[in-house]
């Protein structure tokens, strides 16, 4: 009975844990609460080797961008974009534009990016977790994250019940 109690204790955390994960990332995804940082979820391979599908990338907002800088940016309407500047191109007034491309890509992007269009520069990269954010933010996942670690909760419960009778 030792054995079954520390195995569902053992998952139960883990549950927990990946849980915590979860709600912590859906939370802040693609939003600022985390101070002057905002996050966003990868959704496509422009930018792999360097940043993969399902990568979390956290950005902050700086006052100058250079070359080779990974960027987030906004394109033509809400399209939010990830690539590396490539080149600067410096204009009046202290105001640059920036020629961008996914590292994947062969070709640069067809439109330059204005300073005013850029989100942040890419600080930090949390490899995969954003296919569990998409996972957990899914009606499936959202019962498995929950019903799971409630469950094993109920029968950790029970085995204690059990064990004082």
């Amino acid at each position: 009975m030792k054995i079954i109690r520390a195995i569902v204790n053992s998952a139960s955390y883990i549950f927990f844990i990946i849980l915590a994960i979860a709600a912590f990332f859906s939370i802040t995804a693609n939003s600022s609460l985390l101070g002057n940082y905002k996050s966003y979820v990868i959704q496509s391979g422009s930018m792999e080797n360097t940043i993969m599908t399902g990568d979390i990338i956290l950005i902050k907002s700086m006052q100058q961008y250079n070359k080779y800088d990974v960027i987030t940016f906004k394109e033509g309407g809400d399209r939010i974009v990830t690539h590396r500047i490539i080149q600067v191109n410096e204009g009046e007034a202290a105001k640059s534009d920036f020629i961008t491309k996914g590292d994947a890509n062969r070709s640069i992007d067809n439109d330059t990016v204005r300073q005013e269009q850029i989100l942040g520069k890419v600080m930090f990269v949390v490899p995969k977790v954003g296919f569990l954010v998409a996972f957990a933010k899914s009606p499936f996942g959202l019962i498995i994250l929950i019903l799971i670690p409630s469950a094993l909760l109920i029968i950790d419960r029970l085995i204690k019940m059990s064990q004082t009778t």
